[in-house]
């Protein structure tokens, strides 16, 4: 009678994860740079959502009262975007053609350097 022995051997199982643990060294870095890009751009979208919120609202203002607002206090945003801490721009400023411009954003708390909504241009408000 012919004995035959089915399974692995150690050393195959061995030369398996050695070639797993060597695809994940490669693959890790690859999957975390996509990741990072895919939250950099949703923060970036999230700005832009913003500012658009905010270009409504100066809009809306102007409907009411017949001129530009002269401060972001005066603008009633209405934009639950970015998460529960939302987006929070350092600069804000409101075009005399009712155009908004925002930069120096956070999304989160994770800054979002280098971009801005908008275009800066003749201010009637700037903080």
């Amino acid at each position: 009678m012919k004995h035959s022995n089915k399974g692995f051997t150690l050393i195959e199982l061995v030369a398996v994860l050695v070639i797993m643990a060597i695809i994940a060294l490669i693959v890790t870095p690859l999957v975390m740079n996509i990741i990072r890009k895919a939250q950099r751009s949703a923060n970036e979208r999230s700005v832009d959502a913003y500012g658009r919120s905010a270009e409504i609202a100066v809009l809306g203002y102007m409907l009411d009262h017949g001129d530009v607002p002269t401060s972001f206090a005066d603008l009633q945003i209405e934009y639950s975007g970015g998460g529960e801490a939302g987006v929070v721009c350092n600069t804000q400023q409101i075009n005399y053609d009712g155009s908004v411009y925002v930069a120096d954003c956070s999304v989160n708390g994770v800054a979002v350097d280098g971009y801005v909504y908008g275009k800066l241009g003749t201010a009637s408000v700037g903080f």
